[in-house]
């Protein structure tokens, strides 16, 4: 076991690149939306309700099949050409923006509607709508020509505002915020073989209570984009497999009747200690730039240093699910699509793009059995009250999900001589 271990640590010590972006981002995001929006959760803004119009100029079917085109002329072999167009399907930069927008989570904040460019423009300019959204045309081939061919893009989403205001902002920094996270994880799977907005408050300002200590946008940001940050790390050390599947290094550890148990308790463990690593250094430099933990107690910090270690252990659960499914999986393109949509999925109904307090209550319920959503939760309610009688379950919960999924991982690794 400790081979396997050791082979994992130094295959992700290899590309010091990938370490260094996966440690400083979050660390950067945290910072900067921190200062976009410290105030937020502390009474000093109104209620914010975006109405947004949509303008889609861009036809997705034409700009697939120019991107087809582009690659059916490039000088490369046909499985690099097929492999590319199966990407491309499973990255529809228009599709993902709809579904963005579509999702109910972002009703009670945001209005969409899809209109034509003038007349969008005109009520822009009456004050009927914040802003408006265009999708220009070309958008498609250009962002599938720059992501999977590397070529420089010159379309890029267009926001148009009448003036800058605190909505437009919001606007703008979840966009960002939402985009940012799909090219961060889909340039981690690339490498491993895969302005500005705000979540926004609905009825202004948050009640304070006796006794409750409020958390602050600095807490928030520091604990939603440290955990959907983490939950990378499980796809990007799964993705590695790519790489021993494909020089059949797979196949010769399977060869020395090596354990599939100890090839996956490797998996699992390196991406225990590399979560706990990236999640303790975003503590620690966050607290250092924005003063996060002044004054809090040793019971405090050892609170979150047991949360943040059991949401380790659930993260390593999921690399555990993963990496079985990689290896079954003949299309390696395919399974990181598949655990892109589910990192995804987690992150928006865990609360990670906006805080999962002022969400439907429904969606509330359902975030917090995501491990990021339930670990955000638990984080949260701590910084408020700092009772240890919160930490019980939802680590019992934590630790229950790397259970199930180690287990079901076990039973999905192929069995010797069906690779």
């Amino acid at each position: 076991m400790l081979s396997f271990l050791k082979k994992d640590l130094l295959v992700f010590w290899r590309d010091r690149k990938e370490i260094l972006v996966a440690l400083l981002l979050p660390i950067v995001l945290i910072v900067v939306l921190n200062f976009a929006f410290s105030g937020f959760l502390n009474g000093e803004t109104d209620s914010i309700h975006l109405n947004v119009a949509l303008v889609q100029d861009d036809n997705e079917s034409l700009g697939f099949e120019k991107f087809e085109e582009r690659v059916h002329d490039l000088d490369i072999s046909t499985s690099d050409k097929e492999s590319i167009l199966k990407k491309a399907q499973l990255l529809s930069p228009t599709e993902l923006l709809n579904t963005f927008f579509s999702d109910p989570e972002l009703e009670e904040f945001i209005s969409i509607q899809k209109l034509e460019a003038q007349e969008a423009t005109n009520l822009v300019e009456k004050g009927d709508l914040d802003a408006l959204i265009n999708i220009p045309e070309g958008f498609t081939y250009s962002v599938l020509s720059s992501m999977l061919l590397d070529e420089t893009t010159d379309k890029e989403l267009i926001i148009e505002i009448k003036e800058e205001s605190t909505e437009a902002g919001a606007l703008q920094s979840m966009v960002s915020n939402y985009l940012n996270t799909l090219n961060f994880q889909f340039a981690l799977g690339q490498v491993s073989g895969t302005a500005m907005s705000e979540p926004n408050l609905p009825q202004g300002g948050r009640e304070v209570i006796d006794g409750v200590d409020p958390y602050t946008m600095a807490d928030y940001f520091t604990f939603a984009i440290g955990t959907l940050f983490a939950l990378f790390t499980a796809s990007t050390l799964t993705a590695k497999t790519v790489t021993e599947k494909r020089e059949r290094v797979f196949h010769r550890i399977m060869l020395t009747n090596s354990k599939p148990f100890d090839f996956l308790m490797g998996k699992v463990i390196s991406t225990f200690g590399l979560t706990w690593i990236q999640l303790i250094i975003t503590l620690v430099a966050t607290h250092l730039l924005l003063d996060i933990f002044s004054g809090e107690t040793s019971e405090y910090l050892l609170g979150i240093f047991i949360v943040i270690t059991a949401f380790s252990i659930a993260v390593a659960g999921l690399a555990a699910l993963f990496t079985p499914i990689t290896l079954r999986l003949n299309d390696p393109d395919l399974s990181n699509g598949i655990f892109m949509i589910v990192i995804m999925v987690m992150g928006v109904i865990g609360g990670n793009f906006f805080p999962i307090d002022f969400l439907p209550e429904w969606i509330k319920k359902v975030g917090e059995w995501t491990p990021n959503g339930l670990t955000q939760t638990t984080l949260l309610k701590w910084v408020q009250y700092s009772s240890p009688t919160d930490l019980l379950v939802p680590i019992i919960l934590l630790v229950s999900f790397f259970m199930i999924c180690l287990f079901i991982g076990l039973f999905l690794f192929p069995k010797r001589g069906r690779m």
